[in-house]
């Protein structure tokens, strides 16, 4: 009795389901019917008119609006549009070349840029850099002026006449050495000629060179050339910097004849040992 009445709802269910379609099926075609009725009566009417479904063809003709049944032909060409084609009895129209080698070197660094850095999508943001002319330390020297370069003169021959001094000379720097230490590095910053000193704590020296520390950046002592007054800071410092080098020389030669005589020392224990 259950099973027959539950069929029966579910039958209901459905009927009123099919009913219901019907009925909005039906709403729809009239609401249809009545918005095409209007169309054509906007159109008779000469009110203009507005499609939401199939498309119509329609063609203008004195101030009125006609149906058709398929595309309308294209009008005849405008007697400006005419007096364009070309006239072959004048010869035939000049070619205007068009230079486009600025598009191909923009397409070729395009595709470099791929190559490069990978797919590139409208967020990318492509910053153009002109490469730079780089001078290098001798044109820069030239390009000093004449109390600039004085002082770097009087500089170097004060600090090249100690002994064992020499100087280096780079691409964008000279450096003076003190046998295999660095006592300064010169380098010119906008028309001024800049020594670094490789002037450092002694004690934190040993450590970072001992201890084998490369987290450690020991920053040298900075003097610009700028008069006289800076010459003569430029030399006290040279002289502090190389006397400091030749100690540490010194420590060094000692430190090492200590870590031989304990080597020496351990090896000979451990033969004694060996031998007992």
């Amino acid at each position: 009795m259950n099973m027959d009445l539950f069929y029966i709802i579910i039958s209901l269910i459905f009927v009123c389901e099919l009913v219901a379609a019907i009925a909005l099926w039906i709403i729809d075609s009239r609401m249809d019917y009545k918005r095409k009725s209007a169309v054509v009566r906007k159109m008779e009417s000469g009110r203009g008119m507005r499609v939401e479904g199939d498309d119509l063809y329609l063609k203008v003709s004195e101030g009125k609006i006609e149906i058709c049944d398929e595309l309308p032909s294209a009008p005849a060409p405008a007697p400006a549009e005419q007096a364009l084609s070309a006239d072959p009895d004048e010869g035939p129209l000049p070619v205007e070349r068009i230079d486009d080698s600025a598009e191909s070197q923009k397409i070729e660094e395009l595709e470099s840029l791929l190559n490069k850095y990978g797919e590139i999508s409208e967020n990318s943001v492509i910053i153009e850099v002109k490469p730079q002319d780089k001078q290098t330390f001798a044109d820069k020297y030239e390009a000093l002026a004449p109390e600039a370069k004085k002082l770097y003169d009087d500089f170097m021959s004060y600090v090249l006449a100690k002994p064992d001094c020499k100087k280096l000379e780079a691409s964008s720097a000279v450096t003076v050495k003190y046998r295999t230490d660095k006592v300064v590095r010169a380098v010119i910053k906008r028309g001024v000629v800049v020594l670094n000193f490789m002037l450092t704590n002694t004690e934190l020296n040993r450590f970072v060179r001992e201890a084998g520390v490369k987290s450690i950046k020991i920053s040298p002592v900075v003097v610009k050339l700028s008069g006289e007054d800076d010459l003569q800071l430029a030399r006290q410092t040279a002289d502090i910097t190389v006397d400091n080098l030749v100690k540490e020389r010194e420590y060094r030669k000692e430190r090492n004849r200590e870590l031989r005589r304990q080597r020496y020392n351990r090896e000979k224990q451990a033969a004694a040992t060996k031998d007992e």
